[in-house]
């Protein structure tokens, strides 16, 4: 659930800080100052947002306008007033406008957590919202997979020949993977300066991003280990929700570390692809990880798998790998060292640097599967036919 306050002073918005966060629930918050008095709820996605606490000193006509816009124009959020000086009459004015709580200022940890379980136990909190995008995770089942190089390459096939809209997120917070396979350069802003802000909104999002191509966004990691620092799975949680409304992917390059931010986003992702190659460390290590997924009570079907550089030489054939991880292989890459590795190191996507290649016609392929397109013809003929017939 996601819970945001908008405070008529910086002492009052610390008490709420204090009463939310100790709250031990999973809820997203955010926080925010009246703006010259004003609530100016234009900062907040409300679409999202399921419960809205407003504080004041004295009921105002303009709260009370702004509330009745929101309350009439959305489903959600639900919305908590607090105040302390609540004179006659004013009570029914907040109910008309669509106030569901009133509750005293300065707030109360007590009475605000005992309203915020009101309106959770009455179901006030409407459901009916439903995101724009998905949300797509690849991580390699051992380190050198190439996930980096597949993620990338298939944001720019989803953008460029789907004419989808995509953000890649890359949260490698060490090491920086993903711009130089898709930039010839890094931009100026990375995920730090989203994280930052105080009132997080697609505006925020896109002022951040690099653009790689048309409808094709990166959302830089850090450029060293200790800019990560303080970078929390609350945050990249806030990052998902809000990306997912303006975006019909978000691509997200995780690490091979399970931790709580990768736990989080694995955890809200609609698919997740594992990256492995053809040998025998990395088919050993895929079957722990999918072992690992279905401790974790994932759906088979959340889970594809993805061989990336199939050779025809390769000793160890598609069946006995499939055997050996009790999975069928959804996706097979052919192996062309050459072309991937003048791509990484020109940051030029494959299908932009080569496009008629097997190489290329298979992420074209990947591509139209996931955004629920029919692929009518692949130009140059079908890669896997060539590959493996």
């Amino acid at each position: 659930m996601k819970i945001a306050a908008i405070a008529s002073t910086p002492e009052s918005l610390v008490r709420i800080k204090e009463a939310l966060e100790d709250s031990a629930t999973d809820d997203q918050f955010v926080f925010l100052e009246r703006r010259e008095g004003a609530l100016d709820v234009d900062r907040l996605d409300l679409f999202s947002t399921n419960i809205l606490l407003i504080d004041s000193e004295n009921v105002s006509k303009s709260d009370l306008k702004t509330i009745s816009s929101c309350t009439n124009e959305h489903a959600n959020p639900a919305i908590i007033y607090a105040t302390s000086n609540l004179r006659d009459g004013q009570m029914l004015e907040l109910m008309r406008a669509g106030v569901m709580e009133v509750i005293s200022s300065p707030i109360s940890h007590s009475e605000l957590l005992e309203a915020i379980e009101r309106l959770r136990a009455r179901r006030y909190i409407s459901s009916s919202y439903r995101p724009r995008g998905k949300i797509l995770s690849f991580i390699s089942a051992k380190g050198g997979a190439g996930s980096t190089f597949i993620a990338g390459n298939l944001g720019y096939a989803l953008a460029s020949v789907c004419k989808q809209k995509v953000l890649f997120i890359d949260l490698h917070m060490q090491f920086c993977d993903a711009t130089f396979c898709l930039l010839e350069a890094a931009g100026p802003s990375t995920l730090t300066d989203v994280v930052s802000q105080t009132g997080l909104d697609s505006s925020v999002i896109a002022s951040a991003t690099t653009q790689v191509a048309e409808n094709f966004c990166l959302l830089q990691a850090p450029d060293s280990p200790d800019k990560a620092v303080g970078i929390k799975s609350q945050h990249i949680d806030n990052l998902l929700t809000v990306a997912i409304q303006d975006y019909d992917f978000v691509i997200v390059d995780l690490p091979r570390e399970i931790e709580a931010i990768n736990m989080n986003v694995l955890d809200r992702s609609d698919k997740v692809f594992v990256v492995f190659q053809p040998v025998v460390s990395y088919i050993r290590t895929l079957a722990k990880v999918l072992h690992l997924f279905s401790m974790l009570g994932y759906e088979s079907r959340k889970i594809s798998t993805v061989l990336n550089r199939m050779d025809k030489s390769v000793a160890i054939s598609l069946d006995r790998m499939e055997d050996a991880i009790q999975k069928p292989i959804d996706w097979v890459f052919p192996n062309d060292f050459i072309n991937a590795t003048e791509s990484v190191n020109t940051g030029i996507p494959i299908q932009k640097l080569r496009e008629n290649i097997p190489l290329s016609n298979a992420f074209t392929a990947m591509a139209y599967d996931v955004a629920g397109m029919k692929l009518e013809t692949v130009t140059g003929g079908s890669w896997w036919q060539k590959w493996f017939n």
